[in-house]
């Protein structure tokens, strides 16, 4: 039992020395990206989002219930993403 412990943990070294050097190369790329412009990324890409669910159509974003009744979903919709670009901004 103890050689099969040790050979798995030597095989997991191996395998991890193979992408050690790749993942140091990616970890120092995404160390190069300053936090603002990361940041700003994220906060452009919500406020899209937000955009273009007010943009679209009515029928889009009504559902339907086999009741007759309809649930605007665009509300729930604006007020979680303008919830996340809130967070984002404030931290």
């Amino acid at each position: 039992m103890n050689n099969v412990l040790l050979a798995a943990t030597a095989i997991a070294d191996t395998i991890a020395n193979m992408f050690r050097g790749m993942g140091d190369v990616m970890r120092g790329w995404m160390l190069a990206i300053p936090m603002s412009v990361a940041k700003g990324i994220f906060i452009v890409y919500f406020l899209l989002l937000i955009y273009w669910i007010i943009k679209l159509p009515k029928n889009e974003v009504t559902l339907a219930l086999e009741s007759g009744k309809t649930i605007h979903l665009r509300p729930f919709a604006l007020f979680s993403l303008t919830t996340i670009v809130v967070i984002y901004l404030i931290f």
